[in-house]
């Protein structure tokens, strides 16, 4: 609260007219308001921007000297020039914490320091030399010279020699453009501003400065009618609390100390007007520390009553228990229960059972403080079936709970620690006369290491060519669950991009590890194995190495290769010369040697052209070039149907391109001239025309399983559409748009004015597009704004979430589809590797529900959370007829219903 003093009208008026009848005065300075007992102002400084200034900008800095927050939200600081009646106001805002610093920046230059962040900042520029600045507790804009004080003004500074008000009988001194007028105690306000304010070097603090109360305690001991030594119940112990400064009490105020299992409380009886305030605290019985302290750093209230200084409530935080300043620290204060200690052991509460690591850790707790040097591993007396243990003890520092740790074991088995009676001692020298007591203080040790086993699944068809491959793996013993993940399976097949899903059979012994997609095409095999030490059994002890009877399963996925034929990467169209080269890309190795020119279609106009294929080496990617053409014009070959097989017999699908048309021109002929005039030959560079720009679809997920825009949720917003520079010019996507299949679904999305240079990505989630590609089979296209397609992709439906399309390879083979990428939004495409997880996403993400986008809204609501939750009751489905009254096989299990 702040006090005024008001103006008190008539002798005001008496005083002014005194002083002009006798010519005493030009300049009138009256103290009209009470020292502040809040905020205060601690630094003032003009010089900001000046030539030589220590900071570039003016500020005013405040300080709260009370005990209480103060909230500065309709306050101001208000500045007007020595003599000036104008007012310039700059707002503040927020609180202000008791005995934290709020800066204030105003006008400058470019001279100078930067300050601290400041809290407020306004444009007014102060003078360097002389001038007035009020705290108001208002946004109300002051009036009039000289003194404009008023109940609003809470505190004011005039500083200079000229100028015409300030607080008490003269103005603070002058400052300059490296000195700032400075409160010289910031916790004490005389209402004179040349008592109060001296100059010294601008040291601007803000509110992130640690607070600095004014008034608090500093040191609690014992009175001297209270010397170190034991006290029994009955007895009275003196405490003296030690304040910074005088202060006044009312009431009863108290102080918690720690006499164990239940504290008591010291009672003020003493001391108001001085610094030292006395508590008595009578030892009650049953009563015990070997050590008198308080509680904690807040162990002093005030219990109804108050603790007040000059200006304000006293801080009452505490030193802490046994730190410097303390009662513990001070003195050395026993008290003495008059009683034997007793003793519990028991498991320590995070203490896993059955464990096979080290420690193993038990809590011994006594009744009160002991003498440490009594309690030994030798007092331990082992009950359980364990051997070779060696004990090791540790003090919480309290000298009443211990860590009894078991630190190695050599014989397996259980360990059930005591403490018989007579083994240890308080600090008074009373032994425990009972022997220890639990509730659960049996740990079994256990250290032998899990046998796994890998096999094919009894049920497993091999070969096989569908999903999921099924594994039986078996452990010799329950194990940890949650330490075996697909990330311990070791793939030593050929096989690639797997997706491995564990099934729990519900003993934690064993377990169904099925392969769910397989991305690597023709024949392959699938070896999956565990290495040593990746599962732990329920005490923590690694697996061994997997074994096995028969873990290999070959996989032929019997998928006709697809291929592409394109211009070659720098193949000038239209072009005079050879060789004229395409690249032809299949989606998997073929059997080379039946790829002959014989399979070569030619659709354009150009003829008698000769034919040459390289191979690159891996059976996969040729370059099929035109060597020779007799008859100008297009050339687009193409490969029909049938015509090669993979390294499994499958015939090819018919080829697609995105660019496989070429022009070809002959060289023109050139004439000389007549033999009686010199030759003279004109040649010319053909113009090549720029490259055209090459902009594909690249990658898509409709099914999203994860958090992939990183807006807190799993929904379609995470289905995205990645396309790709491909060409050798920058694209421009202003022009472009995406769609998904022609002529149903969501209206198109219109691509923004980006640039995407050569090689380079984006991304486009459906939460910015709208776009919402089904489940059950959609379209991607992407259009010019003419709506002429650039590129589009068809599919079927989707399997799983976070199952990808996308192009393989990355660049180059812009029409070689692969259904079961791995989702790498922004990145380069793959087939392998771990699934990745957005930047964004944490271990909290909301739970995935991988319901299609297709089925009925009453699937999501009983299978998902809020409402349901993975239910499954194949006769509740099959009882109303859902889904076009399909039937339901008679299957446990929704998943294989699902896929069914």
């Amino acid at each position: 609260m702040q006090h005024r003093k008001p103006f008190t009208h008539v002798l005001f008026f008496l005083f002014l007219l005194t002083c002009l009848l006798a010519g005493l005065v030009s300049v009138v300075r009256i103290p009209v308001k009470a020292a502040s007992s809040s905020i205060v102002i601690t630094q003032v400084y003009g010089g900001g921007g000046n030539p030589g200034a220590t900071y570039a900008n003016d500020y005013v800095e405040l300080f709260n000297l009370g005990s209480t927050a103060v909230d500065l939200s309709t306050w101001s600081i208000q500045y007007a020039s020595a003599t000036g009646a104008a007012w310039s106001v700059t707002n503040l805002s927020g609180p202000l914490a008791p005995g934290k610093y709020y800066l204030v920046q105003l006008a400058g230059g470019a001279t100078g320091s930067t300050l601290p962040a400041p809290d407020a900042i306004g444009t007014t520029n102060m003078s360097t030399t002389a001038g007035k600045v009020a705290l108001v507790n208002t946004t109300t804009t002051l009036s009039g010279s000289g003194c404009p004080f008023d109940m609003s003004v809470v505190d004011f500074v005039g500083y200079g020699t000229n100028a015409d008000c300030s607080e008490g009988s003269a103005n603070a001194p002058a400052p300059s453009v490296t000195a700032a007028d400075i409160r010289s105690d910031n916790c004490v306000d005389t209402d004179d501003n040349n008592a109060d304010f001296s100059l010294g070097s601008p040291n601007p603090h803000n509110t992130s400065l640690l607070p600095n109360a004014c008034l608090g305690v500093i040191n609690v001991t014992s009175s001297v009618s209270t010397p170190n030594g034991t006290y029994v119940a009955g007895q009275n112990i003196d405490i003296e609390i030690t304040f910074s400064a005088p202060v006044n009490v009312t009431g009863q105020p108290r102080l918690s100390l720690e006499t164990g299992t239940t504290d008591r409380n010291a009672t003020y009886i003493s001391g108001s007007t001085s610094n030292i305030l006395t508590f008595r605290y009578t030892v009650a019985a049953g009563d015990v520390s070997d050590d008198l302290d308080y509680v904690s750093t807040n162990s002093l209230t005030l219990n109804g009553g108050t603790i007040t200084g000059a200006v304000g409530d006293a801080v009452l935080t505490l030193p802490s228990p046994g730190a410097t300043g303390s009662l513990g620290a001070n003195r050395d204060i026993v008290i003495d229960n008059q009683l034997p200690p007793t003793i519990t052991v028991n498991q320590a509460s995070t203490q896993p059972d059955p464990t096979g690591l080290f420690p193993i850790d038990f809590t011994v707790v006594f009744s009160e403080p002991i003498d440490v040097a009594t309690f030994t591993p030798v007092d331990i007396t082992q009950n359980g079936t364990a051997t070779g243990i060696t004990w090791n003890i540790t003090d919480s520092g309290d000298h009443i709970t211990f860590t009894l740790s078991a630190t190695n074991v050599t014989g397996a088995g259980t360990l059930k620690p005591s403490i018989p009676v007579n083994q240890v001692t308080d600090v008074l020298g009373n032994p425990n006369t009972t022997a220890s007591t639990s509730t659960d203080n049996t740990i079994v040790f256990e250290n032998t290491p899990p046998d796994v086993t890998v096999n094919q699944a009894s049920t497993q068809a091999d070969p096989t060519g569908g999903t999921p491959i099924e594994f039986a793996v078996s452990f010799s013993e329950p194990i940890n669950v949650s330490s075996f993940t697909v990330g311990d399976i070791i793939q030593n097949g050929t096989a690639t991009g797997i997706t491995w899903h564990i099934v729990d059979l519900g003993n934690h012994k064993n377990f169904t590890l099925k392969a769910l997609a397989i991305t690597a095409p023709g024949t392959t095999t699938l070896q999956p194995s565990i290495d040593p030490d990746t599962v732990t059994d329920v005490a923590g002890n690694g697996n061994t190495a997997s074994t096995s009877t028969d873990n290999v399963v070959t996989f032929d996925n019997d998928i006709p290769p697809s291929v592409t034929i394109n211009q070659a990467v720098g193949q000038a169209d239209p072009t005079s010369s050879f060789p004229i080269k395409f690249t032809v890309v299949f989606s998997e190795a073929i059997v080379s040697s039946i790829f002959t020119t014989s399979d070569i279609t030619q659709n354009g106009t150009a003829t008698g052209i000769t034919w040459s294929i390289t191979n690159s080496g891996d059976d996969q990617t040729f370059t099929l070039s035109a060597t020779s053409v007799t008859g100008a014009g297009i050339l687009i070959p193409i490969i029909d149907v049938n015509r090669v097989t993979d390294l499994v017999g499958n015939n090819n699908m018919a080829s697609t391109s995105t660019d496989n048309s070429v022009t070809y021109s002959p060289p023109p002929t050139s004439t000389p001239y007549p033999t009686s005039t010199p030759y003279v030959y004109k040649t010319s560079t053909p113009r090549i025309p720029p490259p055209p720009p090459l902009l594909a679809i690249n990658e898509f997920v409709p099914r999203p399983g994860h958090d992939w825009n990183a807006d807190g949720i799993i929904n379609t917003g995470d289905e995205y559409i990645e396309l790709l520079n491909h060409g050798v010019v920058d694209v421009n996507l202003s022009g472009y748009r995406l769609d998904d299949e022609a002529n149903i679904g969501s209206s198109p999305f219109s691509l923004p004015s980006i640039t995407l240079k050569p090689g380079e990505r984006i991304v486009f989630y459906g939460s910015e597009t709208g776009l919402l590609l089904s489940d059950g089979g959609d379209g991607v296209r992407l259009l010019k704004s003419n709506g002429q397609l650039v590129d589009a992709y068809n599919y079927s439906t989707v399997n799983f979430p976070d199952q990808a399309f996308c192009r393989l390879p990355d660049n180059g083979g812009l029409d070689d589809w692969n259904t079961n990428c791995y989702p790498t939004p922004g990145l380069r495409n793959s087939l392998s590797g771990s699934l990745l997880r957005p930047p964004t996403q944490n271990n909290e993400d909301e739970p995935l529900c991988p319901i299609a986008d297709t089925l009925p809204q009453d699937f999501v609501l009983a299978e998902c959370a809020g409402f349901g939750n993975n239910i499954w009751n194949r006769y509740y489905w099959d009882k109303f007829g859902w889904y076009g009254e399909m039937f339901l096989p008679n299957m446990n299990n929704k998943w294989e219903v699902f896929a069914d």
